[in-house]
C-alpha cells in the first residue's frame, strides 16, 4: 500500500446495498460491514486473502478472533459507542495475518442505510499502517534520501534486492553499458550482462539465487556494452537491512575502471603515453627511487617533477596505514606482480585525501622485478558518498543512534570476544512507558522531541565501548560488552531508571515517560544473538507487567516460552 495516498472516502460506498458485494477490492484495502445488531455481514476477498481463514469463519463476531488480545476492549467499545450512536468511527488495532504475524491496522467506519434512511449498520476499510507503528517508516525516509544522492553523482549507482535484480539505477549505469533504463529495471545485472570470463561472479555473489551471507565490501567485474564492449567497473557494496534486521539487498556505488585496466595492461609497451592519461603514474626503480613521474601526478599531488625525482614514493604517506597494511600490499605486489586498492595519502601542502591505486611489477627475462608502475587517481567524491550510505544504513534518521542491523553487528561481535575472553555480554532492551499518551496529547513532532531526548540521557549513562541504539518506535537498547560480574549490569539499569525518569521539557509541555527494562546476559541467558535480543524483549515485557518503571533479569523471572 502507498501509505501517501489518501484513503478513499468510506462515504461514498453507502446505500448501494448488495451490489456492493460484487466489487473487486483491492487487496490492500481490507473491507466488512456490520449489521444493525452489530455483527459481521460481508468480508471482502481481500480480508480472507489477509487473514487465511474461510469468509464463514469471519461473519456474526468470526472476525474478532483475529483482534490482539490487549485490543480487544477498547476496540469492541469504540465500535459499541458508534453503533449505539449511529456515527462514524476509526479506531487503530492490532490484527492477526495469516502467518500469526499482528499488523496494525486503522479501521474507518461510515454508518450506512436503506434506501428509506434507516440506520443498516456499517460499513468499515482498513489500512495497513504497521509501518508507521513500528518504525519501518524512519527506514523509508532513509531509503528516500539515498535516490536523490544517488542521482546527483556521476558515479554508477545501482540497488538490487537480495536475487540481484536491479531496483533502481541511475544515469550512470544506462550510460556506462549505453543502454535504456527500462532494458535494465528487474534484470540480474551480473548474470545478463556479465562478459564471458567473469559469469562465475554472479554465483558467488548469490550462490543458489540468493544473496550470500558475507556479500563482499569491495569487488570488480567486466561487464559488456549493448555493442559488448567490455567495461570494468570497481565496486563498492552497502547491505541494506530493515528495521527488524532482515536482508533486503545491496546498494551499489561503481567507478568505471575500464581505462585503468587498459592502462595497467599496456603501460609497459607505453610508458611514453602515459603523460596523456588523467591518472596519476609513477614510476620507480627495483629499490623503490622514483624515476618518473607524469603531470597528473603533479597535479595531484602537489610536488613538482624535480622535488619528486630521486624521492621514495614513501613521501607521500598520510600516516593513516599500519606496518602491516604496508606488508601485505608488498607481499602481493611480490607474489603476484600486482596490487590495487584504495589509499589515503598526503599532498605537499598537508591535505590527506583517498586515491584508488594500482602497483604493477616490470619484470626482465628471468623474472625479477626492475621496476614498480604505480597509476592512481583521487577518489574523494566516492569515500564522501560510502559514507553517507553507510550512515543511512546503519544509524537511526531521528535519533543518529545506531540501528537494528548495526546493533545486531555489534551484539555478534561482542559474542564472539567473550568467547575468546571468557568475558559477559549484557543487552538492556527499553520500552518508553506512556510514550502513546505523549504523542496523543501533543503532536508527533513532540513525541519525536521526546525520543531524541531520550537517546541524549541515555548515552551520559554508558561506557564508550557500549552501544546505545533505537530499535524503533519507542524501543531502545543497550548494549554492554566485556563485562566481568553480572551483578554490575544492575547498577547500569538503575542509573538508566534515575536519569530517564525525570520529566522532559517538550516544546514548552512537560513529559514523563519511563523506562522498563529487560535484561538477559551472555552465555548465562543464551547462547547467541538471537537469544539474547529475544531474552531481553520477554524481561521487558515482564517489567512492564509487574508496575512499569523497573527493570528485570531475564534469568531471574519465571519467563514465557513465546517459541
Amino acid at each position: 500500500m502507498n501509505n501517501n495516498s489518501t484513503p478513499p472516502d468510506p462515504a461514498r460506498f453507502a446505500g448501494i446495498g448488495d451490489n456492493f458485494h460484487y466489487l473487486a477490492y483491492p487487496a490492500n484495502l481490507l473491507v466488512w460491514m456490520s449489521d444493525t445488531e452489530g455483527r459481521c455481514s460481508f468480508v471482502s476477498p481481500s480480508w480472507t486473502t489477509f487473514t487465511g481463514r474461510a469468509r464463514a469463519q469471519e461473519l456474526g463476531l468470526g472476525w474478532m478472533d483475529g483482534v490482539h488480545p490487549d485490543d480487544i476492549a477498547p476496540l469492541t467499545q469504540g465500535l459499541q459507542e458508534a453503533h449505539t450512536g449511529q456515527q462514524p468511527f476509526r479506531l487503530l488495532f492490532r490484527y492477526r495475518r495469516e502467518d500469526g504475524v499482528y499488523r496494525w491496522l486503522v479501521g474507518q467506519g461510515m454508518p450506512h442505510s436503506t434506501p428509506t434512511s434507516t440506520f443498516d449498520g456499517h460499513l468499515c476499510l482498513c489500512f495497513d499502517v504497521t509501518p508507521y507503528q513500528e518504525g519501518e517508516a524512519d527506514m523509508e525516509h532513509s531509503i528516500q534520501n539515498v535516490f536523490p544522492l544517488l542521482n546527483e553523482t556521476r558515479l554508477v549507482a545501482v540497488i538490487l534486492d537480495t536475487h540481484g535484480r536491479i531496483q533502481f539505477s541511475n544515469g550512470g549505469l544506462c550510460r556506462l553499458l549505453n543502454r535504456h533504463g527500462t532494458e535494465l529495471m528487474n534484470c540480474k545485472l551480473f548474470q545478463r550482462h556479465c562478459a564471458a570470463n567473469d559469469h562465475g561472479l554472479f554465483e558467488r555473489l548469490y550462490p543458489n539465487g540468493s544473496q550470500a551471507p558475507l556479500f563482499p565490501a569491495e569487488f570488480q567485474s567486466e561487464l559488456l556494452t549493448q555493442d559488448q564492449q567490455p567495461r570494468h567497473v570497481s565496486w563498492h557494496a552497502v547491505v541494506w537491512r530493515d528495521h527488524l534486521g532482515r536482508l533486503k539487498g545491496t546498494m551499489l556505488i561503481g567507478d568505471d575502471v575500464t581505462a585503468l585496466h587498459r592502462e595497467e595492461e599496456e603501460t609497459s609497451l607505453y610508458v611514453k603515453a602515459f603523460e596523456a592519461t588523467e591518472h596519476a603514474i609513477i614510476v620507480t626503480d627495483a629499490q623503490g627511487c622514483i624515476l618518473s613521474v607524469n603531470r597528473a601526478f603533479t597535479t595531484l599531488t602537489g610536488y613538482s617533477r624535480e622535488e619528486a625525482l630521486g624521492n621514495n614514493p614513501r613521501m607521500l604517506k598520510s600516516g593513516r596505514h599500519d606496518k602491516e597494511f604496508y606488508k601485505e600490499l608488498w607481499a602481493s605486489v611480490l607474489s603476484t606482480g600486482h596490487w590495487h586498492g584504495d589509499v589515503w595519502d598526503r599532498q605537499k601542502d598537508g591535505g590527506i585525501y583517498p586515491k584508488y591505486l594500482s602497483i604493477s611489477a616490470i619484470k626482465n627475462a628471468q623474472g625479477e622485478p626492475t621496476n614498480y608502475i604505480g597509476i592512481f587517481y583521487d577518489i574523494s567524491e566516492r569515500k564522501t558518498i560510502e559514507e553517507r550510505l553507510d550512515h543511512l544504513a546503519h544509524y537511526d534518521p531521528l535519533t543518529g543512534l545506531p540501528n537494528r542491523s548495526l546493533l545486531i553487528d555489534r551484539l555478534e561481535q561482542a559474542v564472539e570476544r567473550a568467547i575468546r575472553l571468557g568475558t559477559k555480554v549484557a543487552m538492556l532492551y527499553l520500552d518508553l512507558d506512556h510514550f502513546k499518551q505523549v504523542n496523543d496529547s501533543f503532536g508527533h513532532a513532540a513525541g519525536d522531541a521526546l525520543l531524541k531526548a531520550v537517546g541524549q540521557r541515555m548515552k551520559t549513562c554508558v561506557r564508550g565501548v557500549d552501544t546505545v541504539a533505537r530499535l524503533g518506535g519507542d524501543e531502545f537498547v543497550v548494549l554492554v560488552p566485556d563485562m566481568h560480574e553480572a551483578n554490575d549490569i544492575g547498577t547500569v539499569a538503575a542509573k538508566l531508571l534515575e536519569t530517564l525518569t525525570p520529566a522532559y521539557e517538550i516544546e514548552g509541555h512537560w513529559a514523563v515517560s519511563a523506562p522498563s527494562i529487560g535484561i538477559s546476559i551472555y552465555p548465562d541467558d543464551g547462547g547467541n544473538a538471537d537469544d539474547l535480543m529475544k531474552h531481553a524483549d520477554a524481561a521487558m515485557y515482564l517489567a512492564k507487567q509487574s508496575g512499569r518503571g523497573n527493570y528485570k533479569f531475564f534469568h531471574s523471572l519465571p519467563v514465557p516460552n513465546y517459541e
